[in-house]
């Protein structure tokens, strides 16, 4: 019923059906023929609003999808990173989805990376400097106090 050819389409072919006056295509080919109600006095060719709704948004997919495409849409989805895979150009060639680099840029960037390596070697060395710190701290602390406990117990031992 949604893709029926006789369901009313246009606005106001559909506005003809909700106030229940025949449409251009319920009409009948000879002007002087009267449409007979069905038995029980309703005609039962009448679409439901369901049916209408389908109608129309079947119309407006139709009408969306014979429409030509948008290249700026296009732009947009591929900067998202949801439009497809390369496509050909005027020319036939594909293009590549991303955008090219200059070796200016690329020398740029390696010189950036090179400086981040060694920024990141000489905070791995303080690090690993820190670490022998604290653990040596950890032992003295550690020495400490087993020497504050055998004096405790020679002074103890003393006393008595």
């Amino acid at each position: 019923m949604r893709d029926d050819p006789t369901t009313p389409a246009t606005p106001e072919q559909m506005q003809l059906v909700e106030e229940g006056l025949p449409g251009p295509e319920s009409a009948p080919a000879d002007p002087r023929v009267a449409v007979e109600p069905a038995i029980g006095g309703a005609a039962t060719d009448q679409p439901t609003a369901e049916d209408l709704q389908a109608a129309e948004l079947s119309r407006a997919a139709r009408e969306a999808v014979r429409q030509p495409a948008d290249p700026r849409i296009d732009r947009q989805l591929a900067r998202m990173g949801l439009a497809g895979e390369d496509e050909p150009d005027a020319a036939g060639a594909v293009r590549p989805a991303g955008r090219a680099l200059r070796i200016e840029d690329v020398d740029r960037l390696e010189m950036a990376l090179a400086a981040t390596r060694e920024a990141l070697a000489e905070v791995q060395q303080h690090q690993a400097a820190a670490g022998r710190r604290v653990n040596l701290l950890a032992w003295a602390v550690t020495l400490e106090g087993l020497a504050v406990a055998i004096l405790a117990i020679v002074v103890l031992l003393t006393i008595r």
